[in-house]
C-alpha cells in the first residue's frame, strides 16, 4: 500500500472508534431506559436504527478503503474503482438515513417531554420537514445518475450537479441541526425556575451544538470531493466527517437519557432523593405538573401564554432528574409529589 493509502485506512480507524463510541453510548441509552426509567419509546427504537445505519456506513468505509480509497484513481484497475464508488454511493443513503433517524429521534424525545399545544405544532412541522429532508436526499443519492450504475462505471450519464446538490443538502442539515437546538429553549425560559436550573437544563438540550460544529467543519471536504476528477483520493476527508457527523449526532441525542444511570451508579457525584416518586413516574417515562406542588412543580409563568392555553406542562423524568439539586437544597420537595399523584397522572395521560 502507497503512503496515499494510510488516508484511506485513516478514515476506516477513525470511523470504527466513533461508531464504537456511539454503540457503547446507545448501549447505555438502552440500559437506563429498560431497567431504570423502565420505558422504551418510540425514540429510542429510532436511535437504534440510526446506530444500525452508522455502523453500515462505517462498512461502507471500510469497503472503500479496501478496493482504493485514498489512492489516486489512474492508479487502480477498474474492478477497483467500481467496487469502491459503488461502496460510495451506497454510503450516501446509510449516511442520511442515520442523520434523519437522529434528529427524529430527538424531535420525538421533546415531544415526550413538553406537551404545550404551540411548541407540538413546531416540533410537527420540523419533524415534517426533517422527514421530506431525508426522503429527497436519499432518492436523490438512488439516482443521482440515469442510469444508476453510472455512478459507479463512470460511462456518459444524466447526472445531478453534485456540488449543488450536496451543499444544498449540507445548508438544510445544518439549519435543521440549528432548529432542533432551539426549539425548546422559549419553553424553558417560560418555565419558573431558578437559574441555574434553567441553564442547567438549557445546556441539556443544547448539547446537539457539537453536532452543528461538525457539520459545518464537514462543509470543507465536500468541496473537494464533489465535483473531483480523482474521486477515491478526495474522498478519505468527507467519509471521515460523514461518520463523525452521524456518530456525535447519535452520542448528543444520548447524553440526555444517561443520568438516572450515573445517579445509580455514582449518587455521591450526582445526587437524587425524592427516589420513590421518580421510580413511580419513570414507569411511564413523563411527570404532570402538580398545582398544589410548592417544591417540586413547575408552573407556566405568564410567558408561557404564548405557547400554549394549557394550563400543565409535563417535564419527563430524566430531564426533572438533571434539574434537581442536593437534599439539602429542597428538603420538602417531597412535599409536592407522591407516588400516587404521579400514578394518577400516569393514568390520565393514557
Amino acid at each position: 500500500m502507497s503512503s496515499n493509502g494510510h488516508r484511506g485506512q485513516a478514515a476506516v480507524v477513525i470511523s470504527g472508534i466513533s461508531v464504537g463510541l456511539a454503540t457503547i453510548t446507545v448501549l447505555l441509552r438502552l440500559w437506563t431506559r429498560y431497567f431504570i426509567v423502565r420505558c422504551l419509546g418510540i425514540e429510542d427504537y429510532c436511535i437504534i436504527l440510526a446506530l444500525i445505519c452508522a455502523i453500515g456506513l462505517t462498512i461502507c468505509i471500510g469497503i472503500q478503503a479496501e478496493y482504493g480509497m485514498g489512492e489516486h484513481i489512474w492508479t487502480l484497475t477498474p474492478n477497483d474503482i467500481s467496487n469502491s464508488l459503488k461502496a460510495f454511493w451506497a454510503s450516501l443513503m446509510v449516511y442520511y438515513l442515520s442523520l434523519g433517524l437522529t434528529k427524529s429521534s430527538i424531535i420525538l424525545q421533546y415531544l415526550r417531554v413538553f406537551t404545550t399545544r404551540r411548541f407540538q405544532i413546531a416540533c410537527w412541522l420540523v419533524m415534517a420537514v426533517v422527514v421530506a429532508y431525508t426522503v429527497w436526499t436519499i432518492f436523490g443519492s438512488i439516482f443521482a445518475c440515469v442510469p444508476v450504475r453510472a455512478f459507479w462505471t463512470r460511462e456518459p450519464a444524466k447526472c445531478i450537479n453534485q456540488f449543488a446538490m450536496w451543499f444544498t443538502n449540507a445548508a438544510i442539515n445544518i439549519l435543521t441541526d440549528f432548529a432542533i437546538i432551539i426549539l425548546p429553549m422559549p419553553v424553558i425560559r417560560s418555565l419558573n425556575l431558578a437559574r441555574r436550573q434553567k441553564q442547567a437544563l438549557m445546556g441539556i438540550f443544547a448539547v446537539g451544538g457539537f453536532v452543528c460544529i461538525v457539520s459545518i467543519l464537514r462543509l470543507q471536504s465536500l468541496v473537494a470531493i464533489s465535483n473531483s476528477e480523482d474521486p477515491t483520493y478526495d474522498n478519505p476527508p468527507a467519509a471521515t466527517w460523514s461518520s463523525v457527523e452521524t456518530n456525535v449526532g447519535i452520542i448528543c441525542s444520548c447524553l440526555p437519557c444517561l443520568r438516572p444511570l450515573l445517579t445509580k451508579c455514582f449518587p455521591s457525584i450526582f445526587p437524587s432523593s425524592f427516589q420513590r416518586s421518580a421510580d413511580s413516574a419513570a414507569a411511564c417515562g413523563r411527570r404532570a405538573y402538580n398545582p398544589d406542588s410548592k417544591a417540586q412543580s413547575i408552573p407556566p409563568s405568564p410567558a408561557d401564554s404564548k405557547f400554549s392555553s394549557a394550563s400543565t406542562i409535563r417535564v419527563v423524568t430524566v430531564v426533572e432528574m438533571h434539574m434537581e439539586g442536593s437534599e439539602e437544597d429542597q428538603p420538602d420537595r417531597n412535599n409536592g409529589w407522591t407516588e400516587e399523584q404521579c400514578t394518577s397522572s400516569t393514568e390520565r395521560d393514557r
